[in-house]
């Protein structure tokens, strides 16, 4: 399938990058330091390493999908790599796809492994690695999926400085898209509170992502709401995803 292929491609270009290996092991440093300062807080060991090392997976994730993303497709355009593939029977859906599941499986074989040293931090500090851990890395591959879609539809029709912009732009305001409706209600005219309730609702809710507290605390999730949290971001993605192509077929490519 022209899709998997593509994407193979993609996860191959990725791995040869060296500032996949650098944050890596920035990554491993941050986990491993939460462990070496966890007796700074006395009582309070666990959750400082689950609090830490959790965090540090969600933002190196994100980094290294603007980092690596955002210059693909540029750079697959200025070495005529673009032109050569759209110029086999390879559609442009395809073409976007097959990128997407690249940079996902990057991204996944990242946050598995950064996952991996920080149970191996925790299980070291003499805690317990708790279902709620391991939810909050699901939770974070979830995000990464759509930080993924969003720079996918962003790298289809702008360039690599304004597409991390848009990205991290809607990272920050996703993480706070909650407060825009409270900021909705206290607005006194119409019109501020119909562009703030249309931005809650097109930008990502990436706070339903979010489980660190939980896991920190060992809070009990409701029932049900990874399953539903899961259809909302894959529902999310397959929007983006749509726009992305439909953006992507309507641009030439020099």
């Amino acid at each position: 399938m022209r899709v998997i292929a593509l994407a193979k491609f993609t996860l191959k270009s990725y791995l040869q990058e060296k500032i996949l290996l650098v944050v890596m092991l920035f990554a491993a440093l941050l986990m491993l330091s939460s462990y070496v300062l966890s007796p700074l807080a006395v009582g309070a060991q666990q959750k400082i390493v689950v609090d830490l090392g959790l965090a540090a997976i969600s933002i190196f994730s994100v980094s290294l999908i603007v980092l690596l993303g955002a210059g693909s497709f540029h750079l697959e355009k200025e070495r005529g790599i673009l032109r050569a593939l759209l110029a086999k029977p390879i559609s442009r859906v395809e073409f976007v796809l097959g990128k997407y599941a690249g940079t996902v499986a990057m991204v996944s074989v990242v946050v598995v492994l950064m996952a991996a040293v920080h149970m191996l931090v925790i299980t070291l500090s003499g805690a317990d690695v708790t279902e709620n851990m391991v939810s909050a890395v699901y939770l974070t591959l979830l995000e990464g999926g759509v930080v993924t879609a969003l720079l996918t539809l962003f790298a289809s029709f702008t360039s690599p400085v304004l597409g991390s912009f848009f990205t991290i732009s809607c990272v920050v305001a996703g993480h706070f898209s909650s407060d825009l409706l409270t900021f909705a209600e206290r607005m006194g005219g119409t019109m501020p509170k119909v562009v703030a309730t249309g931005a809650y609702f097109v930008l990502p809710n990436l706070e339903l992502l979010n489980v660190r507290s939980e896991a920190v605390h060992n809070l009990t999730l409701p029932n049900g709401f990874v399953l539903s949290v899961t259809f909302y971001a894959m529902a999310y993605i397959a929007v983006v995803l749509y726009l992305a192509t439909l953006v992507f077929r309507a641009k030439e490519v020099s």
